[in-house]
């Protein structure tokens, strides 16, 4: 044979083996993903198209909607993940919202003094003096007592006691939820004993499949912060502030982020303190797929306005309101790769 024949011949040997490779990381790819119960057709999904899956399944109280998309992008994995990174943290377009990140965990108390209400936000801070223990606001009973001494202390000046109280309230959950975990999260009054924040997140997370079976380091660290699994897991801390279902909402945000040669996984939590939610969590997967990649999002988000009697009705505008919150991404990347 030719040092020719004997080139070609290796190179063909190459690409074989590089081919076999690709075909079984796309076979385990929808391996793992049909493990969460998604059911998922993948001719649809590689299209390009974002498609939106209702997870009743991971709705474990009467006060969870859960919500799965799904979208393959036509482009390489590298540039995918780029833009994922590039649009984190993406916030409405309301004139006075902002993200704050949390970079000394040691001493975070100052970055909150960067959060408050601006005069003409006095719809929601008069909203707050005027609150009457209805369901409009995600308080604890402590942080209603605590509410009620800042009403007395500002009754002249509201714009300043309820970003003072604001300030406190956030610094004051941030600081449980640093040394507890999910644990430290306070029950609100609105809630009942079974749909507390801390038992929805507990309840729905059991329902991980595709964390808890193939990505067990990250579940255990989502599950079990502050303690981590791994050292390869980073994290980071944001308090936000936007515009949410026509109200201005305070946000904490707790982001756990694994990154390996060709898999990202993301795991979030939220926690508001003046919105119709009361807190959502959210697991993204991106991987390389066939000629491009495949972005995977599962999102469950709690709130009493999805309990009781008129759940049914309830849920369908919830659904709708979550995904207002997590489509844009899909959209971007839509826009971006698949458009061309």
């Amino acid at each position: 044979m030719s040092v020719f024949g004997k080139l070609f011949f290796v190179l063909l040997l190459i690409f074989t083996a590089i081919t076999l490779s690709a075909n079984e990381h796309d076979e385990n790819v929808r391996k793992i993903l049909n493990s969460s119960g998604l059911h998922i057709d993948f001719k649809e999904v590689e299209k390009g198209k974002t498609l939106s899956i209702i997870r009743e399944d991971q709705e474990k109280t009467d006060s969870a909607i859960a919500l799965s998309m799904i979208l393959y992008v036509k482009a390489p994995y590298k540039d995918v993940l780029q833009r994922i990174k590039k649009g984190d943290g993406r916030l409405s377009d309301y004139k006075y919202a902002k993200q704050i990140y949390v970079a000394d965990l040691n001493n975070f108390a100052d970055y909150f003094n960067e959060i408050g209400f601006v005069k003409s936000e006095n719809d929601e801070y008069d909203k707050l003096f005027e609150y009457e223990r209805d369901n409009s606001f995600n308080l604890s009973i402590q942080e209603i007592n605590k509410l009620n001494e800042f009403k007395k202390k500002f009754k002249n000046n509201r714009q300043k006691g309820a970003t003072k109280f604001y300030q406190e309230i956030l610094k004051a959950r941030f600081e449980a939820y640093l040394k507890r975990g999910i644990d430290g999260i306070s029950a609100y009054e609105h809630c009942d004993k079974d749909a507390t924040v801390e038992s929805c997140f507990k309840k729905s997370s059991l329902g991980m499949n595709v964390f808890r079976n193939y990505f067990k380091d990250m579940y255990k660290s989502y599950m079990d912060y502050p303690k981590l699994a791994s050292d390869d897991i980073n994290q980071k801390f944001f308090i936000i502030k936007d515009k949410i279902d026509g109200r201005v909402a305070f946000v904490l945000k707790h982001q756990m982020l694994q990154s390996r040669d060709n898999l990202m996984l993301i795991a979030e939590r939220q926690f508001y303190i003046s919105n119709s939610l009361d807190a959502i969590q959210t697991q993204i997967l991106c991987t390389p797929y066939k000629s491009g990649s495949i972005v995977v999002l599962s999102v469950q988000s709690y709130t009493d306005k999805v309990s009781g009697f008129a759940r049914g009705v309830a849920v369908r505008f919830g659904r709708s309101m979550m995904k207002k919150q997590i489509k844009p991404m899909f959209d971007d990347l839509e826009e971006k790769f698949n458009k061309k």
